[in-house]
């Protein structure tokens, strides 16, 4: 076998295509996935509805429709991002799969702890998401709504945000891992984060404006989650 600098290098075209057939994979499995979960939207409901109906409590708010079509709506888009979040594992894989070929031996070693860690990061950034972001989002929002106007919620604004928050949870979950792979290639440091600490913490508080514009709590909780996730990819990083 040859030395891996001494490999041929392939065509650029051979490159697209072999890309192209793995985003179409990808692409495919996500039609797949949401058409599947829209025929059992029924079945999802009450796991769609548990984080509102603990937030309320004992107080009861009805979600309510406002447009014939919103019914089905609502399902298209909360079904759409838990396909997107389901699909998240395959297209982390497709993106490695990519890459792998070009990699040393120990690159490779170290690649795969790190996509099984992706995996497992993933899972840690949804139920963090939907057992504890969702609810206290949600209470903080309803207990200051009711207490001064009358609430009408729509189920279609509702789902979305549901779906948004667990597929920003599942992403931000992956930050630890995208440090760590970073300080591997010596493009980042604990000592240059020192440094530079408060460029990146403003760096990262932007990113949280622009994740959800016009929530102050919602952002603090993600200044606070991604500078924790932050400190944890330079501790991945001794460890892999």
């Amino acid at each position: 076998m040859l030395p891996h600098r001494d490999l041929p290098r392939l065509p650029l075209e051979v490159h697209l295509a072999e890309l192209r057939k793995r985003l179409l994979v990808t692409i495919s499995v996500l039609f797949f996935l949401w058409c599947l979960l829209f025929v059992l939207f029924p079945h999802l409901t009450p796991f769609l509805l548990w984080p509102y109906r603990r937030a309320m409590g004992q107080g009861k708010i009805p979600l309510v429709f406002t447009t014939l079509p919103e019914g089905i709506m609502a399902a298209l888009k909360a079904t759409f991002f838990l396909a997107l979040i389901l699909t998240l594992p395959l297209a982390i894989y497709q993106g490695w799969s990519y890459i792998s070929p070009g990699l040393y031996p120990q690159e490779k070693r170290v690649g795969k702890r790190l996509l099984i860690l992706s995996f497992f990061l993933m899972l840690f950034g949804l139920a963090l998401g939907y057992f504890v972001w969702l609810p206290v989002l949600l209470h903080f929002f309803l207990s200051f709504g009711y207490a001064h106007f009358e609430a009408n919620l729509r189920v279609q604004n509702y789902l979305a945000f549901l779906g948004k928050t667990l597929l920003v949870s599942a992403l931000v979950a992956e930050i630890p891992l995208g440090v760590a792979l970073l300080v591997k290639v010596k493009v980042l440091s604990r000592g240059l984060f020192s440094r530079k600490k408060w460029y990146f913490l403003g760096g990262i508080y932007l990113l949280a404006l622009f994740l959800v514009p016009g929530d102050f709590l919602s952002q603090i909780l993600l200044f606070l989650s991604f500078y924790v996730l932050l400190e944890l990819g330079f501790v991945l990083a001794k460890i892999f």
